[in-house]
């Protein structure tokens, strides 16, 4: 059985379920050394902390009580409280830009025009970053999530519309496993051993893009 630890739990208290798509972030995030990071919408910072420290580290939030938090877990990262469309850095400042659950009219509703607040907020992620830079960016996908499809939510094709504005990107799948009753609820699915392993193996090979409950990419800035 595989046991959580108190960092793991509190990482699915902020984020609502044993195998959010920012678990699987997290274990590729895990890799990067020696780069300029920027997570935008960094929260209470799990994501910065989990970043070898051969990395530099950098956040934005509009919430100060959370990046009080982020600041906390993170004394050595550099932590702004900035918006998403108008990044507090110059161009081309950043190796890596987090976007992890943040996508405007996905993640959170937004007032108007969807894809025009998703296309700023891009297009800011791309200014900040270097050429041949990556985006990581995950978000829900509305197969699965019907209670926000009548905002605007995204599918497949929304998302790869928008990316492909400055991105060269192929967007995969993470878990397309259907939710408790037809299936095991994922608090279950977690403490089966390389249960994760298999969801990221589903995820790398490109299996389920569409219809998964997340999508997730790293994209390259062209």
């Amino acid at each position: 059985m595989v046991r959580m630890n108190d960092f793991e739990r509190e990482m699915v208290a902020e984020w609502g379920d044993h195998l959010d798509v920012r678990f699987y972030l997290a274990a590729r995030l895990k890799r990067l050394h020696g780069k300029r990071v920027l997570d935008v919408g960094c929260g209470p910072g799990l994501l910065l902390s989990l970043l070898p420290a051969s990395n530099s580290k950098y956040g934005v939030d509009l919430s100060a009580s959370r990046l009080a938090l982020a600041r906390k877990r993170n004394p050595s990262a550099v932590l702004k409280r900035a918006s998403m469309y108008a990044l507090p850095f110059p161009n081309g400042f950043f190796d890596v830009v987090v976007c992890a659950n943040i996508l405007p009219g996905a993640d959170f509703p937004v007032k108007g025009n969807q894809q025009k607040f998703q296309r700023k907020m891009l297009s800011e992620a791309a200014r900040v970053l270097k050429k041949g830079g990556i985006l990581f960016l995950t978000t829900p996908n509305n197969v699965w999530y019907a209670r926000w499809r009548r905002s605007g939510f995204t599918d497949y094709a929304k998302l790869e519309g928008v990316l492909k504005r400055h991105f060269r990107c192929e967007i995969k799948g993470w878990n397309p496993f259907p939710p408790y009753p037809r299936f095991l609820p994922s608090r279950a699915l977690r403490k089966i051993p390389v249960w994760a392993d298999f969801l990221g193996m589903l995820c790398e090979k490109g299996f389920y893009r569409r219809t998964s409950k997340f999508f997730y990419t790293e994209a390259v800035k062209q």
